[in-house]
């Protein structure tokens, strides 16, 4: 199978509320040589306030995006998804990309009324090159040379890995150069760490995953964490949550399930959101990191051999009682999130109806004058609102004028809001251009004086 790595620049860490600014990918044979590349840049929407430490990590200035003759976001977003689908079907690997990238992408295309879920449709599947390498550096680590932090600790951080590894990282941050270094790190692992690699895209296929998990039989999950530390839990698969049927439910073998199922209910309930937790959850289109049990080194399994792990996974399987008053109380103490505000935050929502899906795709193809005659014909408000932010980026002229005006009040509340809120604004990035400037060497200084006086022109 192929594979698409990619990777984004953005306004900024807000997964929900910032934007791609350079989207870059590469498709690569089963072998990891170079097929086909793309690159593409787009200019800053209207209701986006660029980052000032981002434009410092970045390079890219508030001139460079604010040029006009930049793509708008919705021409990028469409070249991005006409190119990927070309490509497709194939396996998409980024660096911390489930995090990060795969969340900005998804807000890409929700945003400009597409189906988010391209790296998981049309035949393809997904993984993430960072998990690989911290895996990599538990179970093969003469594979790798992982760098250290002042504090002792790995250091994960790709302008720091590929360079300890032989990669010319000079460019780090452009989206480009952080392509070829994840492929460089991925040779390096398909070559030394053979093994680990064929895991690596064993499970970023959701079939062969839950196929994995539903064997039977114990297995390793490895988690990972952002502040550099790592868990090995042996885990037997329970059942499945019934509201999102990706996400399958593991008994944590490293405790005896005895206990558990001496336990009453209300005792049951309190350790499934507290401690000792029996369930582990394991999402199979978010390519876990997994292995058998007889694959697995003894450091890994906590101090127990692996004839009492496969004794405990016998035990919970038989009691099919216990298995069930687990679940139960796994649905009963989930937790009850409020209705989402902003639109930013609906794209998890309900899947779009057959009548919006329809909608979506009459709005692509029609002449732009005609687009806004679709947003009263939305079942739900959201596209309709995402649909309008589309036109008014592209022209506000384009919008009939008592909705121009309704989304220029959007935009400028977003820009000038001043209390607690998610999103950037012209407050916020005020403060970080005083926070970064004493810091800044003279060019970064210059950039930073240019934001200013721009972000001081918005305000008026």
């Amino acid at each position: 199978m192929a594979f698409i790595f990619y990777d984004t620049e953005t306004t900024g860490t807000d997964t929900r509320f910032d934007q791609i600014l350079q989207f870059a990918a590469i498709k690569t044979d089963e072998n990891l040589e170079e097929i086909d590349r793309f690159e593409i840049r787009c200019r800053l929407l209207p209701h986006v306030i660029m980052s000032p430490g981002a434009m410092l990590v970045t390079g890219v200035s508030i001139e460079q995006a604010t040029d006009p003759s930049l793509p708008t976001h919705y021409s990028m977003v469409r070249a991005i998804r006409a190119k990927m689908l070309e490509w497709s079907p194939a396996i998409f690997v980024g660096y911390n990309s489930l995090a990060f990238d795969e969340e900005l992408l998804r807000q890409a295309q929700y945003q400009t009324l597409h189906n988010p879920y391209l790296t998981q449709r049309e035949g393809n599947a997904r993984a993430d090159a960072m998990m690989l390498v911290k895996t990599v550096a538990q179970f093969e680590p003469d594979c790798l040379v992982i760098p250290s932090k002042a504090n002792g600790r790995p250091n994960f951080k790709l302008d720091q890995l590929a360079p300890a590894n032989g990669f010319d990282h000079s460019n780090a941050h452009d989206a480009m150069a952080d392509v070829e270094a994840v492929i460089h790190l991925c040779r390096i692992i398909a070559d030394g760490a053979s093994a680990e690699w064929s895991n690596f895209i064993r499970f970023s296929q959701k079939a062969a995953t839950e196929a994995f998990l539903l064997d039977g039989d114990p297995v390793l999950l490895s988690e990972f964490y952002s502040f550099g530390g790592q868990k090995h839990f042996p885990i037997i698969c329970v059942g499945v949550d019934r509201e999102q049927s990706t996400k399958h439910l593991c008994f944590d073998l490293s405790h005896d399930p005895a206990a558990f199922a001496a336990m009453p209910d209300h005792a049951l309930m309190a350790c499934i959101t507290g401690k000792p937790k029996p369930l582990r959850k394991v999402k199979i289109n978010a390519a876990p990191t997994l292995r058998s049990i007889d694959d697995a080194p003894a450091w890994s399994l906590g101090g127990l051999s692996e004839a009492e792990i496969l004794h405990r996974a016998a035990a919970v399987l038989a009691d099919t009682a216990f298995v069930a008053r687990l679940l139960e109380a796994y649905e009963s103490s989930k937790t009850q999130y409020d209705e989402p505000e902003h639109v930013e935050q609906m794209i998890y929502g309900a899947f779009a109806s057959t009548t919006d899906e329809r909608l979506m795709d009459q709005f692509h193809a029609v002449p732009w004058p005609d687009r806004h005659l679709l947003l009263s014909q939305f079942t739900e408000s959201r596209f309709a609102l995402l649909g309008a932010r589309i036109i008014y980026a592209e022209s506000p002229d384009l919008l009939p004028p008592e909705l121009q005006e309704s989304v220029r009040t959007h935009v400028r509340e977003r820009l000038l809001f001043e209390g607690d809120c998610k999103w950037g604004t012209i407050a916020k990035a005020l403060a970080e251009c005083d926070e970064h400037e004493p810091t800044a060497t003279p060019p970064q200084a210059e950039m930073l004086r240019r934001y200013r006086l721009l972000l001081q022109a918005l305000a008026t």
